[in-house]
């Protein structure tokens, strides 16, 4: 049987290594083959009495029939002997799952997938030699052993907001530029605070087309120029 015929409604069949797993990876299991959709008609637990009655809840609802072992380590033995049983009696449905993380199983699967068997194994996690199943098993399917692990993860904290980065200040605007400033300082001595003609500015002031040929240079300056000091003939740069 290749997996595109394992189908949901086909029969199948669960052998469990009570020894090997926890209850929670057996309600795993058989949620598993929920899922899938499989008629799980065939369910036995093998194992030593007291991890029999230790998983006694989840065996009991899930309708497993327990098969104790005859001594500490015969487990295995047990679960090959009835599988091969079933097998040669011809009770084994297409399906068979082994829920057990032991590889001493891989000579088992090998020889149900020769008798036409889809077989598959359920591992529980951190026990199990993956690598040596995946090549026996037609599908490996990890377990968890946690009693939480069947609960629904808890929902990821919200993400921090972003800090918001203080927003930088705006460098001020350089001033706007003072053409009347800067015909001033391009009269030697300005800069210095001496004297200059006013003649003469108010000729470089005209040349430069800020000044009309009606105005008059004190006027002018008085409104354009504050930072100068006037006189009829004469102004200056205030100290």
């Amino acid at each position: 049987m290749s997996a595109a015929e394992a189908r949901a409604g086909d029969a199948a069949a669960i052998l469990i290594d009570a020894d090997n797993l926890s209850p929670t990876a057996v309600e795993q299991a058989f949620t598993h083959m929920a899922h899938q959709g499989w008629r799980v008609t065939l369910r036995r637990a093998y194992g030593g009495h007291e991890k029999l009655v230790g998983m006694k809840d989840c065996l009991l609802r899930h309708g497993v029939r327990s098969l104790v072992n005859n001594g500490k380590g015969t487990t295995d033995a047990l679960l090959v002997v009835d599988a091969m049983d079933l097998l040669h009696e011809g009770r084994l449905p297409p399906v068979v799952a082994i829920a057990s993380s032991d590889a001493d199983f891989a000579p088992l699967a090998v020889r149900l997938r020769e008798a036409g068997h889809w077989v598959i194994c359920f591992a529980q996690s951190g026990k199990s030699a993956d690598l040596d199943l995946a090549r026996c098993y037609d599908q490996l399917i990890a377990v968890e052993g946690s009693p939480g692990a069947l609960e629904a993860s808890p929902p990821a904290p919200p993400p921090r907001p972003a800090r918001k980065t203080p927003a930088r200040k705006k460098a001020a605007p350089p001033p706007p530029p003072d053409p009347v400033r800067e015909v001033l300082e391009s009269l030697e001595g300005f800069r210095q605070g001496r004297e200059i003609a006013m003649n003469e500015v108010v000729k470089r002031l005209r040349a430069a087309g800020l000044m009309g040929k009606s105005a008059t240079g004190p006027a002018f300056l008085r409104k354009n120029a504050p930072y100068v000091e006037l006189s009829p003939n004469y102004l200056r740069l205030k100290d």
